[in-house]
């Protein structure tokens, strides 16, 4: 009886291992940090996770040159939605990067979605191998 009452309690202990690794994060592992075009542009901070799992998310940087910060919503939306995967804007601003002078400076706010946290923005730059050498400046 001591045997059929441990077995019971099996699926309560893998159930969060299955959310944790569950093949439908892993999508969220194939989408890159950080795309931003060269020069100044405008961009977004956006929260991604897979539908039905919003606890497991992770933060990427989205920038184009275009003329609102509702263009890049829409490209985003357009990458992601085919995967199942949902975005949640955390803000936007600009973002000026000069490649060849490697420096990035971060500022601005977005009318439509509000600012971004600069400082976490930089940090996911820093963090990206292509920008990990670039001088990045945040103005609040």
């Amino acid at each position: 009886m001591k045997m059929l009452k441990s077995l019971s309690l099996i699926p309560r202990i893998v159930s969060p291992f299955q959310k944790c690794y569950s093949t439908d994060l892993i999508s969220l592992v194939g989408v890159p940090r950080v795309k931003i075009s060269k020069g100044q542009n405008r961009y977004l901070l956006v929260n991604i996770h897979t539908h039905g799992f919003t606890k497991y998310g992770r933060v990427i940087v989205r920038g184009a040159d275009v003329d609102n910060h509702l263009a890049i919503f829409d490209s985003i939306l357009e990458e992601l939605e085919p995967e199942g995967i949902c975005a949640k804007i955390l803000g936007g601003g600009r973002i000026l990067n000069e490649p060849d002078n490697k420096k990035i400076k971060i500022y601005g706010t977005s009318r439509t979605f509000g600012g971004a946290d600069h400082t976490r923005t930089r940090n996911i730059l820093q963090a990206w191998t292509t920008y990990k050498d670039f001088k990045i400046t945040v103005k609040q």
